[in-house]
């Protein structure tokens, strides 16, 4: 559970942005399978949505990136994705009728589900040829068929939906390869199906042709073939057809025959039939024909699957894509100035396209494996020998070297198999016997050596030992083959790198393919080193605790790495990653079951909203006449938390988070205490407190959890009748109940109301075992108990109930609830809170020299670079073209943009164009009431150029471009420091301390304000000044009916400081927002802002209305210093080349319209300054669909007082590959720091120069820091 060091004590990366973008092409091809028609179909009961329930799936269309992919560095070392899978030209002949191969029922449909998609006429043509097997002779067909008496010749066939051989059998039948096909027994001439035809019969029972699917085990071909292995293919419909090379070894493609006048010829034994080269020479030989260098293949060979039906468009490239041709292919590497090598494909003497995945100029470059880490460059003259410099690549031919990697001079040990074997072997069959040296025996604990010569003394390695050799490992139980052999690639002037491994193949791709290299992903994240402890960590966080000591983290991760817990009984099935084993380690473990851990103040953890309210649910037998479907959709919106609806990738809260006071004075974290926001606390109590008497519906609209579907009457249960909301407080046996209600009664009553007269005491106890698990405070007990008195003091049956309701609403307001540990030290008397409400005068006068900050962050990381784009009048480069150029799809096209002017020689150009969603924008830099800032973005220290952050020479942001981390270091403007509060906080912290030291006493004139969530950018230190108040959209939460006929008693459960950190956070923060909502609502409840029918009704805008309002009320408030976070999220644009953007880029220039408006009219305009900001920028260049994370981006900032109508900082000159500031992709280096900005703003805000270090640790580090004089006029 710690992290992992390097030399100078720094914590060390688990991966890279470079690994994102290799493990980014492992996800692509994938598509949403088509929507449910159930209650996830596409209109849902209550909204709109899509199928986001079942798992994706991989059509075999050509969108797979097929190249090899790299792992992550793990312990220093780094292997690629299908390193020690076994390779597919190392298969045994005939592999489909070998022991473990796979076979998958397709029933009467003939089309695979694995392999490659085919024409949709294809689907149950029965004219065409197929591979049938013969019910007489086939020891396949009877695999398949699986009697229950093989010996019974009527016997029928049980087909099982998926069929593993369980021995190797033999093949039967052989004939000739013909136009036609062959309808025979064939299965000895084949080199592999892809689906074999049962036909009609009274043992298959069936009066039409079944279908199975031969499913190849996974298998893993080469970057680079062995020399003298590369054929040309071409592609078998058109004219002018596209050509690549292919391994010709495998079956990827069809046979074409050639005679001596020039007639072309396709054959096969069954429709799509793909065969190795070889197997295409010989029966082109058989037909006295041969290979060839054919111009077109046939298109009407309907039988043999190479017409490929071109026509059909909503199936492209579907069928049998490429034919054999007599070319041999020379296979080159193009090698970038990164050391990442793309193939290409040479055809030559044949002038045909080259297909644009191995084309010069046009493939996908992958990380490999150099040899020294050395490559050649084309800045060196790509170090001659057989390489050409192209650009700033080299291109250079190869030569693939297989050697033995021991060679029996020395018996290697278990690491050195580890990391020197890479290539996978078939279990050792007939000819191979185990080492009986003593060497070898000696090592049989980690591996068993398989030789084709027999060995029986040490002497006996070096003659024994080739590549053929077999080394047997073992981990958790699973056995590993490897052969002893390893792949070089050899390129220009002494270079050499490993060759890569590939699941699919660049000729042939197939979804099963696919599914093995995603497969092999998933397996290679799980079994990275940092998983076990990071899933360890994260259960436990979850289920117990959410600070686990180290040990108790090392607990889990060895449960789960050695798949066995042992304690009294064992757990687990010994398997790497068993979750039985990893969950017993979680709660027999002494910190999830010591009593005595539950007084520490620091164990346990808060508890998830979502999990209290199910948790009170079932507690309290949520019931129902007849079986209903809960319908929990807006939880999000009403208390922080839905199901299948997190706010984004990172979940409801961050794991790290840690609150102000006593959590983060401890240096502990608290991740739930997140959703403590005043909204989400609000929320929660209005929601919580309508289940005792409206149960789970609608009665209290946007207050209560359930919805209007609640309450009907189910068609087919008319009896139950329709619920009406005010039935709910009758309590009339007569009229219906609740459908969804509450049913749990005390055992003490004795029956549906109090007939055993059992006092108080005894109903709190049976509800403290059941919600608070025996740990409610003596203080939270006598409050209950004696509600619960006085509303049952009637003594009626309904009296009994409105009693039990009332006790069921303040058990979910107590800090036990809330949290997991114990609230107080039963050892020692609590604490009473100090009141806090805050008083304000009666006497409203008017503020004078007030100002206001709006922060206005664009969550997900905006695509700046189409905010603001050089337009024209640019020296010396054409920015413009260049933007087009690197942008392509994304680009705006000039006449589009919307023009504004640069004061001449500030800027590369003098004219910029903003989006065009930006007309407002447009209108305020026109007026000089708003500026942008160029090229911006989250640094330690200045850094000149890319060489800079290529040697590492200077210290960067940690994690840049994770959203997360860079979310922090832009809002806390203090990049190193993981622990740094915001710098708004900081602001806030340093204004009230010099009003303070102005006046003598404790002054505080600052006020921070978010209108969405808890963002990092308003933490202070904490209890120097107030902590920001949460509102929502709506404005200040309110407690509602029933809940707000408890706030004095909600107010009595949390009036002790807890001693618990988690509940003293509960708590806190309910008193808190209880006080400020009476503080707020009393202020702004008169206020009225004349907001209406011209402005839109968005998320955006209503924050703004709501930011409008407060400083409406700052003669109320008596405010000086107002600042205020809005969100506008949806920015992670990797999939929107420009609508998404449009659309959101609309709504903050329709909302911040709105806004000036508002202010204008209030006269205040020249006292607020919006300000922009995001994560960090996005790549100038597109991903085909989107952009990704980049580095700086550009910002604006606008108000009354801001001296508007030009650009600060520096716009970068070169926008192309090349260009200074370039890291790649079109990532930006910043030339302007977070704090170049804030010193300015801050300033104007009121910090003196001397306090200014206090905001900005990392001023001293950059020099022209922005002054008011540069911000503001």
């Amino acid at each position: 559970g710690t992290q992992v060091l390097d030399a100078n004590g720094d914590p060390i990366s688990t991966y890279d942005n470079e690994d994102i973008m290799t493990f980014a092409r492992s996800w692509t091809g994938f598509e949403r399978n088509k929507p449910r028609a159930n209650l996830e179909s596409d209109w849902d009961t209550e909204y709109w949505a899509s199928n986001f329930i079942d798992p994706m799936f991989l059509p075999a269309k050509d969108r797979r990136d097929v190249f090899p992919k790299l792992g992550l560095e793990d312990g220093g070392k780094r292997a690629y994705i299908g390193d020690k899978v076994q390779r597919c030209d190392d298969l045994p002949p005939r592999a489909f009728l070998q022991e473990g191969a796979r076979y998958r029922f397709l029933g009467w449909d003939s089309t695979p589900v694995s392999g490659r998609a085919d024409p949709e006429w294809w689907r149950h043509d029965n004219w065409q040829a197929r591979l049938v097997l013969s019910e007489a002779n086939s020891e396949l067909f009877a695999a398949l068929c699986n009697k229950a008496d093989p010996s019974d010749p009527n016997g029928p066939c049980r087909f099982e939906p998926y069929v593993t051989l369980t021995e190797t059998l033999n093949c039967v039948g052989s004939c000739a390869a013909s136009s036609s096909g062959a309808w025979g027994e064939c299965e000895c001439s084949i080199d592999e199906p892809r689906v074999v035809r049962l036909e009609p019969s009274a043992v298959t029972g069936s009066s039409k042709p079944l279908y199975y699917e031969y499913v190849p085990a996974p298998c893993v071909e080469m970057a680079f073939p062995e020399d003298g292995n590369a054929q040309v293919v071409g592609e078998t419909y058109g004219g002018n057809t596209g050509v690549m090379c292919a391994d010709a070894r495998l079956p990827v493609a069809s046979t074409a025959c050639c005679d001596g006048s020039g007639t072309v010829q396709t054959v096969c034994i069954f429709q799509g039939e793909r065969v190795a080269y070889a197997t295409a020479e010989a029966r082109c030989q058989a037909a006295g024909m041969t290979t060839c260098n054919w111009d077109s293949v046939p298109g009407t060979n309907w039988n043999c699957g190479t017409d490929l039906a071109p026509w059909e468009w909503y199936n492209p490239k579907a069928g049998l894509q490429f034919t054999w041709t007599s070319v041999p292919c020379t296979v080159q590497a193009q090698v970038d100035k990164e050391g990442y090598v793309a193939v290409v494909h040479d055809a030559t003497p044949l002038t045909n396209p080259v297909m644009g995945r191995v084309g010069l100029d046009t493939g996908t470059y992958f990380r490999v494996l150099w040899d020294g880490a050395s490559f050649p460059k084309a800045t060196d003259g790509c170090s001659g020998g057989s390489c050409y410099v192209r650009g700033t690549t080299c291109v250079c031919d190869t030569s693939v070297l297989t050697t033995s990697v021991f060679d029996g001079t020395f018996f290697p040990t278990e690491d050195e198999l580890e990391d020197q074997l890479h290539i996978g072997a078939p279990k050792p069959g007939d000819g191979y016997s185990v080492c009986q040296a003593q060497v070898c025996i000696d090592a049989q604990s980690y591996v068993i050596v398989h030789t084709l010569t027999p060995i029986t003394s040490s002497d006996q390695l070096p003659l024994a030992f080739g590549q053929d050799t077999i080394f047997e490992t073992n981990s958790a139980g699973k056995s590993t083959y490897l052969f002893n052999k390893a792949s070089i690639v050899q390129v220009g002037g002494g270079y050499q790198f490993r060759n890569a491994p590939m699941f699919n193949s660049p000729v042939d791709q197939t979804q099963q393919n696919a599914l093995d290299e995603t497969d092999a992903v998933l397996e290679h994240y799980l079994r990275n080193s940092n998983v076990a402890p990071f899933i360890a960590t994260r259960l436990i966080q979850f289920l117990v605790t959410s600070n686990p000591s180290a040990r108790y983290v090392q607990a889990v991760a060895d449960a789960f790495t050695t798949g066995e817990y042992v304690s009294g009984s064992t757990f687990g099935s010994g398997e790497y990653g068993d979750l039985a084993a990893t969950t017993a380690a979680i709660y027999l473990d002494p910190e999830a079951r010591s009593s005595t851990l539950d007084a520490d103040s620091a164990h346990g953890k808060a508890r998830d909203p979502i999990m209290k309210v199910l948790h009170f649910l079932r507690a309290m037998e949520l019931s129902s006449a007849q079986e209903r479907e809960i319908l929990a959709t807006y939880w999000r919106d009403r208390i922080g938390q839905e199901a299948h609806n997190a706010p984004s990738v990172f979940g409801f809260y961050l794991q790290e988070f840690q609150p102000a006071g006593l959590v983060n004075d401890k240096g502990l974290v608290a991740p739930e205490t997140q959703l403590f926001d005043a909204p989400k606390l609000v929320g929660y109590m209005n929601a919580i407190s309508s289940l005792p008497m409206f149960g789970f519906s609608d009665c209290l609209w946007w207050a209560g959890l359930g919805s209007y579907h609640s309450r009907y009457t189910l068609l087919d249960h008319p009896e139950e009748g329709e619920f009406w909301c005010e039935q709910a407080a009758d309590f009339d046996p007569a009229t219906p109940t609740v459908p969804q209600h509450l049913g749990w009664l005390p055992v003490s009553w004795g029956g549906t109301s109090n007939t055993n007269d059992a006092p108080a005491s005894a109903i709190v106890s049976e509800m403290d075992l059941l919600l608070t698990g025996g740990r409610l405070d003596t203080n939270s007990r006598s409050i209950i108990e004696q509600a619960y008195s006085a509303a049952a003091s009637g003594g009626s049956g309904t009296d009994d109930l409105i009693a039990l309701q009332t006790a069921q609403k303040l058990f979910a307001m107590t800090p036990e609830f809330h949290v997991t540990n114990r609230v107080q030290d039963s050892t020692i008397a609590p604490e009473v809170r100090n009141a806090t409400t805050e008083e304000l005068s009666e006497n409203v006068t008017e503020t004078t020299g007030y100002k206001a900050i709006v922060y206005l962050y664009l969550a997900g990381a905006c695509d700046s670079y189409s905010a603001l784009v050089p337009h024209s009048s640019c020296n010396p480069a054409d920015l413009n073209q260049q933007y087009h150029d690197v942008r392509d799809d994304v680009a705006i096209d000039q006449a589009s943009l919307l023009p504004i002017s640069v004061p001449t020689g500030t800027q590369p150009c003098d004219v910029f164009g903003l989006h065009p969603s930006l007309s407002h924008v447009q209108q305020l830099y026109n007026s000089n009431e708003a500026a942008f800032i160029a090229n911006i973005g989250p640094l330690v220290e200045p850094l000149s150029d890319k060489v800079d952050f290529e040697d590492k020479i200077k210290e960067v942001p940690p994690a840049l471009f994770a959203h997360n981390t860079q979310t922090k270091v832009t809002q806390t403007v203090f990049a190193q420091d993981s622990t740094a509060g915001g710098v708004l906080g900081r602001i806030g912290d340093v204004l009230n301390a010099q009003a303070s030291e102005a006046a003598g006493e404790d002054v505080e004139i600052y006020d921070g304000y978010s209108i969405s969530g808890t963002p990092k950018i308003l933490e202070g230190e904490a209890g120097v000044s107030r902590a920001a108040d949460v509102l929502s959209g709506s404005g200040v939460a309110g407690l509602y009916y029933p809940a707000g006929d408890h706030e004095a008693q909600i107010r009595d459960l949390n009036a002790n400081v807890a001693a618990s950190i988690f509940g003293e956070t509960y708590s806190e923060k309910v008193i808190s927002t209880l006080d400020r909502i009476d503080t707020l609502g009393g202020a702004l409840g008169t206020t009225a802002t004349p907001y209406n029918g011209t402005c839109s009704d968005t998320y955006l805008d209503n924050q703004f209305r709501q930011v409008a309002r407060i400083i409406a009320g700052r003669d109320t408030l008596e405010a000086k210093r107002d600042v205020f976070f809005v969100q506008h999220g949806g920015y992670d644009t990797h999939s929107d080349n420009g609508p998404a953007l449009t659309n959101l880029l609309s709504e903050v220039d329709g909302a911040l319209l709105c806004f000036t408006n508002e202010l204008k009219a209030q006269g205040i305009w020249n006292n607020v300054t919006v300000v922009s900001a995001s994560e960090f920028g996005r790549t100038l260049t597109s991903n085909g669909q989107g952009t990704d994370h980049a580095w700086g981006g550009n910002h604006f900032i606008a108000g009354g007082a801001v001296d508007g109508g030009k650009i600060l900082g520096q716009f970068p000159s070169d926008l192309t590959d090349n260009g200074p500031l370039n890291i790649g992709r079109g990532r930006l280096i910043p030339t302007t720091a977070w704090e170049h900005l804030w010193h300015g703003l801050a300033q104007w805000f009121g910090v003196s120069s001397t306090r200014m270090p206090d905001i900005l640790p990392n001023m001293g580090n950059f020099q022209n820091l922005f002054t008011e004089g540069d911000l503001f006029k």
